[in-house]
């Protein structure tokens, strides 16, 4: 279990490396385009596809850091009024759901990146390969999985009997 939390710790600081990232590349392309189309009176046409290829990274990356904190898809109005000993049951329903739902889009992101890579297609604008943006699916899903599973063992680990 430590060295898992360990990975996980790993994988988080990782996650938290590429949001700052991300954001500072959609900062300067979004600024920068702005700039150049007031100023020299030139747009950035490759903005767009860099800017919402980015926008699913850090989408998919701060949900997975949500379901870290069990922050994500969780609504407690029911589970709060539930007695301490359902609690962990009802836990446990709603990890394997969002575990399948998950897994259901890392499925269909893969074949998707699958059928990129086949057929060779390539965007508009960069002309680069469209899989490396649609691999943005995939990656994400698989962080949103493992970290489902680390709130889950944490909770359950917890000497607490309190669930979130």
């Amino acid at each position: 279990m430590r060295a898992f939390k360990k990975l996980m710790d790993v994988l988080t600081m990782l996650e938290k490396l590429v949001l700052a990232a991300s954001t500072i590349i959609i900062l300067v392309l979004t600024v920068g385009n702005v700039f150049s189309r007031k100023v020299i009176h030139q747009s950035w046409s490759f903005t767009e596809e860099l800017v919402v290829a980015v926008f699913v990274l850090i989408t998919l990356i701060a949900a997975a850091l949500a379901c870290r904190e069990g922050e994500l898809v969780n609504l407690t109005l029911v589970t709060d009024r539930l007695p301490v000993s359902l609690r962990k049951p009802v836990l446990f329903l709603n990890t394997v759901l969002c575990v399948f739902f998950t897994s259901v889009l890392f499925k269909y992101g893969m074949d998707k990146v699958i059928t990129q890579l086949e057929n060779g297609k390539r965007t508009f604008v960069l002309n680069w390969p469209e899989w490396i943006f649609w691999s943005f699916v995939p990656i994400g899903a698989a962080c949103m999985i493992l970290h489902f599973i680390e709130f889950f063992l944490d909770t359950c680990m917890d000497k607490k009997e309190d669930v979130k």
